[in-house]
């Protein structure tokens, strides 16, 4: 886990296998900077944030490969290098397609690994309580569901200030952690949504954020 926080690691593969990476990491739309640590602007960083690919931009050729790797340093560039190495033992993969399969494997953990730690940065603890709450019921109504944004609400009234719970829960929408079923206000946790529970508890981290 240490060595995967390496950013020049994510962005050197993320960039190399960025075509195939758009469909594993469609769903997960959004991801989020680093924790607030002011209360009253944590509503609007959930708003604001872009998505991956918004980051990356979107290069038609090869060029922005190069372009993106010569704004570090050549050290960087091969502590990278040796990172891959011991976390993919590559150099002993036998055959082009079997290196190409091992370093996309290692690709799409790595990039699921980065956006569930940045979801957690940017998510409020009533949001992921709302979300434990889904994990074990089918479906809520959004009505019912109110009750863990009116909770946070009371006791950070300076985040909530401008922050709607309409806009609480688009959000998660966003994340794709949570999904409405068509025509209804009944509301479920996703797919992505129980994995990224599973990640909170693999990974164990804390729970109990605020807001």
């Amino acid at each position: 886990m240490s060595s995967l926080a390496w950013p020049i690691v994510a962005i050197t593969i993320l960039l190399s296998l960025k075509e195939p990476l758009k469909k594993l990491i469609g769903n997960i739309k959004k991801i989020g900077y680093g924790g607030a640590g002011i209360e009253t602007n944590y509503g609007k960083n959930q708003e604001d944030e872009k998505t991956l690919l918004e980051r990356l931009g979107d290069g038609q050729d090869e060029s922005y490969l190069d372009n993106a790797l010569t704004k570090f340093s050549e050290f960087t560039l091969n502590r990278a290098d040796e990172i891959i190495e011991d976390e993919t033992k590559i150099s002993s993969v036998d055959g082009l397609q079997n290196q190409y399969d091992r370093i996309y494997k290692y690709s799409k953990l790595l990039v699921l690994i980065k956006n569930f730690e940045k979801m957690y940065d940017s998510m409020y603890g009533s949001q992921i309580r709302l979300l434990q709450r889904l994990n074990h019921m089918t479906t809520e109504s959004k009505e019912d569901l109110k009750l863990y944004y009116n909770y946070a609400k009371d006791n950070f009234p300076n985040t909530y200030k401008n922050y709607s719970y309409d806009a609480y829960l688009n959000f998660m929408f966003a994340q794709g952690v949570i999904i409405q079923e068509n025509g209804t206000e009944n509301i479920s946790i996703s797919v992505i949504g129980k994995d990224y529970l599973r990640y909170l508890l693999e990974a164990n981290l804390s729970l109990e954020k605020p807001y």
